[in-house]
Formats: C-alpha cells, structure tokens, sequence
C-alpha cells in the first residue's frame, strides 16, 4: 500500500501543478472547453488503452473485453462521471439547466468516486503491484478524471447553491439507478442472471462489501442525500455571507 500512497501523491503534485498551469494560461472559453475535452479524452483513451492494445497486436480482445463488462457499459459510477465530463466539454451552453446539472453530477460525485478509485483501488488491492499495466492505468486513468472534475471550478462552473445543488443530487441518485437497472438488465437477458449478479451496476444487486450485506445502492443513496446536505449547508455557511444563505433568504 505504500507503494500506491506514493503513486497517488506523485499524481495528485502533477495533477496541482495542471491545474495551476491551466489557470495561469487558459484565459478564454475555447482554450477551456479544449481542455475539458483533452482532460476527458485522456481518461477514455486510458480506460480503454488495453483493449486498444490488444485490438491492434491481434490478441484475444474479444475474450478480454467478456471479462471487463465496464468496458461495454458504465456498470460504475466513475465510468459514468468519465462519459459525463466528455459530454459537458462538448456542451455548446454550459450554463444551461443540462450544463449545471452536469457540473454538479460530475463535480460532487466525481470527487469521491475519483479519489476511492485512486486510494482504494479494487484492482490494486487485488493485486498489489505497480508492474501490471492495469493496476497502472487504473489508477492513472481516475487521477486523470480526477484533474477534470477539479477543472470545473477551476473554471468557474462550480456553485454553491444549496437548492439546485440538491435538486441535482437527488436526480443523479435517480439517474444512477436508472443506468444500473439498465445495465443490469442487459447482462441479465443478453448473458445470463449469473452475468448481471456478478456485474452488479450500480451495486443495485448486492453490496460490494464483504461483511455489509445491507450496503446496497437504495442504502448508500439513502446515505448520500443527508451527506450531501450537511455538505452543502456548510459550503453554504463558509461561502456566502449571512443575507445570501438559504435558509436566511427563504426567511425573507
């Protein structure tokens, strides 16, 4: 693990050393829209970079690719978050009621789910190496995502607005689901029941944990809207001052 610890770090001075670069030098819209597609496209490339390598050595991609369902849809929620922020680059209107709904999805969810992928990563602790290209690009592919999501308010496009930061929670949670369920459902009719049990979108069939049966994703969403709350209640509290707070302006 310590080998990881000082991986991750390495990657987070690079990914603050971007970030400072970027806004130092990326002064106008363009510039940053090409940067969030970069940003996005890099982690794509690297999520995929082993399939690529067999697709074009010839080996066994097809065998690999029946081994890595979230490389046919986004079975996890930073799979999601990935496709996300390459959509958002790609929004003409960033400021729409679609653009802030992105930004707080991939902002607010980004960050957690980035940075477990990046400290508590599955395929590390399974195999606890940095000499496996896939423990590697695993964990360099959330650090990359991770630079993205730090991107956004970097750029402005994060908000601290309690009522639509909340609004937005609650129908990613629902959104999630809806993706997990479909997913799931894929496997299920397209492979087997066995397939979707073992895919687990979402988490929606049982718990990833071993030992916490009842953390399935109803009860982590149950846990996230009271989390994300208390989050944004104190963002609120830190970043506002007293008359532009929500509850002080509802008093109103």
């Amino acid at each position: 693990m310590d080998k990881l610890l000082l991986f991750n770090f390495a990657l987070i001075t690079v990914i603050i050393l971007g970030l400072w670069c970027t806004k130092k030098f990326l002064k106008s819209e363009s510039s940053r829209n090409i940067a969030l597609a970069i940003a996005a496209s890099c982690t794509i490339l690297l999520h995929y970079s082993t399939l690529i390598g067999k697709l074009v050595s010839g080996k066994d991609a097809i065998g690999y690719l029946s081994t890595t369902p979230n490389l046919i849809l986004p079975i996890y929620p930073c799979n999601v978050v990935m496709w996300s922020a390459l959509i958002f680059a790609f929004l003409k209107n960033k400021n729409s009621k679609i653009g802030k709904f992105f930004v707080d999805y991939i902002f607010w969810f980004g960050i957690l789910s980035t940075l477990v992928g990046m400290f508590a990563n599955v395929d590390f602790i399974k195999n606890p190496t940095l000499a496996d290209w896939e423990n590697v690009k695993s964990i360099t592919a959330h650090a990359t995502l991770l630079f993205n999501v730090l991107l956004l308010p970097i750029f402005g496009y994060v908000k601290i607005d309690l009522k639509r930061n909340m609004t937005n929670m609650i129908l990613s949670i629902v959104v999630m689901a809806l993706i997990g369920n479909y997913c799931n459902l894929v496997f299920h009719v397209l492979v087997s029941k066995d397939a979707a049990y073992n895919v687990n979108s979402m988490f929606l069939i049982h718990s990833p944990f071993d030992g916490v049966d009842f953390l399935t994703y109803p009860m982590i969403a149950l846990m996230a809207v009271p989390f994300y709350f208390i989050v944004f209640m104190v963002c609120d509290f830190c970043f506002h001052k007293p008359e532009e707070r929500f509850f002080n302006k509802i008093k109103k």
